[in-house]
């Protein structure tokens, strides 16, 4: 039986996907016995891994002392993470810079001229995935944005005063943006600090994390869009690669990379850039009252346009009437809650601003060629 330890800071989405894909290799086998630290890695007794005994290591090696702890075992290990340098033993990671370079295509595509981006300056990952979006963007005339959020690393959480910087920050920039942000968990700040200012999401700033930690990204009002890097297949390539360290085979290379990622795009990005404040009043106005039966009349007292005015601009910026914004609006909402919730489909109709069910059925029958109840099976 051979004795592994992993150490991966569960509290963070990309932890629990590598402890997952670890998991599924201990699927396929019964020679495995594992030791896991759980939670945060700055809260690990060092005397927890130097008293363990067995015959090797997965871990994110955050910091010289893990490292150092790591290296004093004197085992066959991998890391997970690639933060220190020079690289002392195998790493298996996600390809960062095209995770960088996916979302600023993202944003070129919804017509974004101004970028920017949000990390963490000592951060191998984050610096990466900032390269690789700048990289992506450097034939664009607009310089990319960049700021970098100090953390506590014996926590590995962002200091008390980095919404106050990160608003600082933000306030200098011109809108609209697009702006990625590095890791889902930094995305909070950014959210507070568009609150603060008075900046809509995604009318204003456009933004997309990385991670794709479903109930957080949920929970975001606009919800979040973000990338999801396959850290699952980083746990179980790990897993496979220490396993060939154990049994003494020659690695042909030392950095394996998974190139497989997905963006999941929601509301916080899901919008072309418009640079007509009029019109960005009015969007915001329909994402926040449509399922309430908002009129046209409301919607242009506060863009502060004539009605005609109104239907014109929304025809020539978005080649959609207000009718169809409005209907687009109410049939997104109608899909998270049917995808999301257990909901009856008639208060699904109702909280959703079709008022019945069947009018419901129509609209999703012309429109997405399908019935509610076959969405939300589907």
């Amino acid at each position: 039986m051979k004795r592994i330890a992993i150490l991966a800071e569960t509290s963070l989405a990309s932890g629990r996907q590598i402890v997952t894909g670890i998991s599924h290799f201990l699927d396929e086998r019964n020679d495995w016995s594992v030791f896991q630290h759980s939670g945060p890695l700055g809260a690990m007794d060092p005397a927890a891994i130097s008293q363990w005994q067995g015959d090797g290591i997965i871990a994110r090696i955050a910091n010289p002392e893990l490292l150092a702890l790591i290296q004093a075992k004197g085992l066959p290990t991998v890391d997970v993470l690639g933060n220190v340098r020079p690289q002392p033993f195998p790493l298996v990671k996600c390809n960062d810079r095209a995770i960088g370079a996916s979302v600023a295509k993202h944003f070129v595509e919804n017509a974004h001229t101004q970028f920017a981006f949000i990390g963490l300056g000592d951060e191998r990952w984050s610096l990466e995935r900032e390269e690789g979006f700048k990289d992506e963007l450097k034939d664009y005339e607009s310089a990319v944005h960049t700021f970098h959020i100090q953390q506590h690393h014996a926590q590995g959480h962002p200091e008390r005063n980095s919404l106050g910087a990160v608003k600082a920050w933000l306030s200098e920039r011109s809108t609209p943006i697009g702006l990625m942000v590095a890791s889902d968990q930094l995305a909070p700040i950014i959210f507070e600090a568009c609150h603060q200012l008075g900046l809509a999401i995604p009318e204003h700033v456009s933004v997309v994390g990385v991670d794709n930690d479903r109930p957080f990204c949920k929970l975001c009002r606009p919800r979040l869009s973000s990338v999801e890097p396959n850290h699952e297949q980083v746990g179980y390539r790990a897993a496979q690669t220490l396993e060939r360290l154990i049994n003494g085979e020659t690695l042909d290379e030392q950095v394996i990379e998974v190139n497989l990622h997905t963006l999941y795009k929601r509301l916080s990005s899901e919008l072309i850039a418009i640079d007509d404040p009029a019109l960005l009043k009015a969007l915001n106005s329909i994402r926040e009252h449509a399922c309430s039966g908002v009129s046209l009349d409301a919607i242009a007292k506060v863009a502060g346009l004539s009605r005609s005015v109104l239907q014109r601009r929304f025809r020539q910026k978005l080649n959609r009437t207000v009718g169809e914004v409005i209907l687009n609006e109410k049939l997104r909402i109608a899909r998270e809650m049917l995808s999301d919730t257990e909901l009856p489909i008639s208060l699904v109709a109702e909280r959703s601003g079709f008022n019945c069910q069947e009018y419901m059925n129509h609209i999703f029958k012309k429109h997405l060629h399908t019935t509610p109840r076959k969405y939300r099976l589907r």
